[in-house]
């Protein structure tokens, strides 16, 4: 079955003719637990006692066949989710098990992997061969695979005002443009800031006084100034930082990813002026859209006080840290303190 759109997987829902599979990933966890929800009531309902079972690692194929094979109890579907399965961290033989089990699961059963901290960029279709990438073909051939993203700006600010309203408090749509760009327009970190602002507020406007009061920076800001701490030899500054962001609610694992991508714009920068070129022109020559063109200009204020050959350690690091998170079970906060510390390390 090819990929659904966010419109169409919930109207699958709506409908209770489920499929036998469904992968959800994507950049924005809100949505993918919003829909993992939906999917195990319309499955379930209120029988999920004998119905359902959820596995936060990889349960031994056997296991999860035994009970994808049983009778529902007084309902139409038995029904299992695994949240983060990672393929990569089992060995062949489970491998394989699993993506033989995906082209057998019967009728009566639904299985939802829900990858809610896994880079979606590891499913790309570029990577065929990779591990992820197999798991979500095998996936989607048996039933439905749904990437889903942030939304757009303004259905984000959309959404933000009704919840204000459904509060007691008002928010200019300025405003609402305005907290959803700080929020990253992630969901999840906006559900936190709104619940903030009207326990703060207790109904009324929500001014941009406020909002810049009480809201903490996009987690973009956070990573320049990490960064900066690291280039300054201020690693405790940037341990501090990056404490922050995870209160927040970032993920270090979204963390690590916006990081990766700030140095590999400076590493970019660094060759374009090496070259000769402006920002401009290394923009265009990168393919960055128009709406990032910003990230090479930051970029480029900073690249020139830095080595190439320093940056190009730095990118070494990160690739590995990457590596060891997307196939390690070492908890990814201290994977990427570790590559903070190995970055401070480094001479520019």
């Amino acid at each position: 079955m090819p990929k659904l759109t966010e419109n169409a997987l919930s109207k699958e829902i709506k409908s209770r003719s489920l499929s036998r599979v469904y992968f959800l990933y994507g950049e924005e966890d809100f949505l993918i637990r919003t829909y993992t929800d939906k999917i195990i009531e319309a499955a379930v309902g209120s029988e999920r006692d004998m119905n359902f079972v959820k596995y936060t690692d990889a349960p031994p194929s056997q296991e999860l066949s035994d009970y994808l094979e049983s009778i529902p109890f007084l309902s139409d579907y038995k029904c299992v989710l695994i949240e983060d399965l990672e393929l990569d961290l089992l060995d062949a033989a489970e491998q394989k098990a699993y993506l033989a089990l995906l082209d057998n699961i019967p009728e009566s059963s639904v299985l939802i992997i829900a990858q809610l901290h896994i880079d979606p960029l590891l499913f790309d279709a570029k990577k065929g061969k990779s591990k992820p990438k197999k798991l979500l073909d095998a996936a989607a051939k048996n039933g439905v695979s749904c990437e889903l993203k942030f939304l757009p700006t303004a259905k984000v600010a959309g959404l933000v005002i009704r919840r204000f309203e459904r509060a007691g408090c008002r928010l200019s749509e300025d405003n609402a443009f305005f907290l959803a760009e700080e929020c990253g327009r992630s969901l999840t970190v906006l559900e936190n800031e709104t619940d903030k602002l009207t326990a703060y507020k207790k109904g009324g406007e929500i001014t941009r006084e406020d909002i810049e009061a009480l809201v903490p920076k996009r987690v973009d800001a956070g990573i320049y100034t990490l960064s900066d701490a690291i280039f300054a030899g201020q690693t405790d500054k940037a341990y501090e930082i990056l404490n922050e962001l995870i209160i927040q609610g970032y993920e270090p694992h979204s963390v690590f990813a916006v990081m990766s991508g700030y140095f590999t714009d400076l590493y970019r920068a660094k060759l374009a002026l090496l070259a000769g070129k402006n920002s401009t022109e290394a923009a265009a020559m990168l393919n960055y859209p128009p709406n990032r063109s910003f990230a090479m200009r930051n970029a480029f204020a900073k690249a020139g006080k830095l080595s190439l050959r320093y940056l190009a350690d730095c990118i070494c690091v990160m690739y590995e840290t990457n590596r060891l998170l997307n196939s390690s079970r070492a908890d990814r906060r201290i994977l990427t303190e570790k590559c903070i510390a190995e970055i401070s390390l480094l001479r520019h």
